[in-house]
């Protein structure tokens, strides 16, 4: 893969404080702004997002409270609505006029949410191993989890027992989740390991909860299965064959959005952007490519 040269690099004074963003590429294609997972699970795992900088300017950013971006301990601030303004802001600070949405994971449901505000100058969004229903998601997670061993099985049930978390048990039993269902990969890349290090487990605890597969936090009883009918532009979704964003769920997405399309990628978990790289970055520049 090619090396980038970063074109811009900056701050956004937003509610809350400072958020770091990243601009690499100077073509003139319709940026692309990158929405990171998480909640607090900063952008650098998504550094294989550069390739598509030959055709656009894309745009990474670190959401409040992690990553490169300014920190905080208020709670008030970790809601979906401050998130999706962070977002309108920083487009507005970076004066574009016209620019695609990519979401991952827990991304997507907040480009979804922004969506559905109508803002001027979107033009599509990507759903990429997309989060946007609790409920599915935890539906999901609940049938990956039976096909593993017994003995996980029976450990990870217990997944809302604190004195069980913190055991070597349970965290040998969830390293098997998240090897098959969300990594997928060995070893784990330099950019994973740095946003490991840089995320923020105040905001993913207290939005999401200690574990992938199960929702404590206020996002427990989130979904947007309702409304994804009133998102009518161009929406591409991308999910792995092994993702614990699963191709059923995506399926189930396509059919409640008027015009998506679904991308399933073989060799997959949650990180399809580096399982399945290049069929990844091909699936993309050509969704973009047509978006008229």
């Amino acid at each position: 893969m090619q090396t980038y040269k970063e074109k811009k690099e900056g701050y956004v004074q937003v509610t809350g404080g400072k958020v770091w963003y990243k601009i690499v590429g100077e073509n003139k294609g319709i940026p692309l702004i990158v929405l990171h997972g998480g909640p607090g699970y900063p952008h650098d795992y998504l550094e294989p997002l550069e390739d598509l900088s030959n055709d656009r300017k894309i745009i990474f950013y670190d959401q409040l409270g992690c990553g490169n971006s300014d920190r905080s301990d208020d709670k008030a601030l970790w809601n979906v609505e401050r998130f999706v303004d962070e977002l309108r802001i920083l487009i507005r600070q970076l004066k574009l006029n016209r620019y695609h949405l990519l979401g991952q994971s827990w991304g997507s449901a907040l480009a979804a949410c922004f969506a559905l505000t109508k803002p001027d100058g979107l033009r599509s969004i990507i759903f990429a191993d997309p989060y946007l229903s609790t409920h599915v998601w935890e539906k999901d997670a609940n049938r990956l989890i039976q096909s593993l061993s017994a003995e996980t099985k029976k450990i990870l049930k217990n997944h809302t027992d604190s004195k069980i978390l913190n055991t070597k048990e349970f965290k040998k039993a969830s390293d098997e989740y998240y090897e098959k269902y969300v990594f997928r990969l060995n070893p784990i890349p330099v950019p994973i390991l740095r946003s490991d290090n840089k995320m923020s487990r105040v905001i993913y605890n207290y939005m999401w909860g200690p574990k992938e597969f199960a929702a404590t936090g206020t996002l427990k009883n989130f979904d947007l299965l309702p409304r994804l009918q009133e998102l009518t532009l161009p929406i591409l979704i991308i999910c792995g064959r092994f993702d614990e964003a699963t191709p059923e769920a995506g399926k189930q997405f396509k059919k409640l959005i008027p015009n998506a399309q679904l991308t399933i990628m073989e060799n997959s978990a949650h990180m399809s952007h580096w399982n399945d790289r290049e069929h990844y970055m091909k699936t993309v520049q050509e969704f973009l490519k047509n978006v008229k």
